[in-house]
């Protein structure tokens, strides 16, 4: 058995409990768990049931980086004692791919070895936000830009790179999720990466790959009049990545009337989609879940390139703060700062420590 913290009850407090450890299946791997970084669908998880209200008690927790305890049949390259990290998923019926226990498994093409100089900790704050705007970006059926981590030849009959000629407009820069999209889209080589974010993170935004940066804090009519201007006679289709809105407004006021269009939001999009058929624009809307299953085809690639990317320097590590084993106080609050709305510095918890 192993100690576990528990959705047990949505919109209730957490409960620590005891569970059963799970034994790897084909292509998994069990990890002693050294992190995992709690991030806003896991305050949803708590509070309104999100993924998981169908099959409590749960565990949250889908950032998560340890040691490996045990192979399941087909693995390779990989040896128990390996440090590695990967990506959880709130889907599945039972909560042992969940990073808030002891020891968790972790799905196949959906972990990597972790490089020598990268800790634990630096290494769980990425896989969830690696694997959404990666999916957002660069899935055949979301944004479609060209992946800079596929294996295709390189087409010699073209002058410029495939996304060369094609623009971004990314709605909440400012998280980690729209900073990680920031880089993802340098790393693609897109023409324009237009960043709506709070202009005191202007400096740092650029420094990431964005080419423009609009203040979040304008008129939507404002901000969509500077993506215009910025734009200017950019003919192909516009490509918006919303990282952040519940209200969608805005991210609408951005689709021009006369070119195709996609959006590409994290949150549910049934009123997107009621607007744009509202306004009659020529925009298809995509919701984005950040799963290994939904990033197929593309899953593989990214996870072998992941770790050079942060090893390189490539990805900026994000800010974190850290907590020692299962101190459900701190756990809380660090949930509750994503409901609050406040600036948040993402936590880390240690469940071994």
């Amino acid at each position: 058995m192993q100690n576990a913290v528990l959705v047990r009850e949505v919109g209730k407090a957490l409960e620590l409990a005891q569970r059963p450890i799970p034994h790897p299946g084909e292509g998994e791997i069990l990890i002693r768990v050294h992190s995992t970084m709690l991030l806003p669908h896991d305050t949803y998880g708590r509070d309104l049931g999100l993924f998981v209200a169908d099959k409590l008690p749960y565990v949250l927790g889908t950032n998560i980086a340890g040691v490996v305890e045990e192979i399941g049949a087909k693995v390779e390259d990989y040896k128990i004692g390996d440090r590695v990290f990967g990506i959880g998923n709130p889907l599945f019926p039972l909560p042992d791919f969940s990073g808030l226990q002891q020891y968790a498994l972790l799905a196949p093409e959906g972990y990597a070895k972790i490089p020598d100089t990268v800790s634990f900790e630096e290494a769980s704050s990425f896989p969830v936000n690696a694997v959404t705007s990666a999916a957002a970006l660069f899935h055949p059926k979301s944004l479609a830009f060209a992946a800079p981590f596929t294996k295709t030849e390189p087409d010699i009959s073209q002058d410029l790179p495939p996304n060369a000629k094609r623009s971004l407009v990314i709605i909440g820069g400012g998280s980690n999720v729209g900073k990680l999209a920031i880089q993802f889209a340098r790393l693609a080589s897109i023409l324009k990466i237009i960043v709506i974010a709070s202009a005191k993170n202007e400096a740092h935004l650029r420094q990431l790959g964005a080419t423009h940066v609009i203040d979040r804090y304008l008129k939507d009519e404002a901000i969509a009049a500077e993506v215009k201007k910025i734009l200017d006679d950019d003919k192909g289709p516009l490509s918006v990545y919303d990282c952040v809105s519940w209200d969608y407004s805005l991210t609408v006021s951005l689709v021009p009337r006369m070119q195709p269009s996609v959006i590409a939001c994290l949150h549910p999009v049934e009123s997107c989609i009621k607007l744009v058929k509202l306004n009659n624009l020529p925009a298809s809307v995509q919701f984005i879940r950040g799963t290994v299953d939904f990033l197929q085809p593309l899953s593989a690639g990214l996870w072998r390139i992941l770790p050079t990317w942060i090893e390189s320097g490539q990805l900026s590590i994000p800010q974190f703060r850290v907590v020692d084993g299962f101190d459900l106080k701190v756990i809380e609050e660090g949930l509750d700062s994503y409901r609050d709305g406040s600036s948040v510095v993402p936590l880390i918890v240690r469940p071994n420590h």
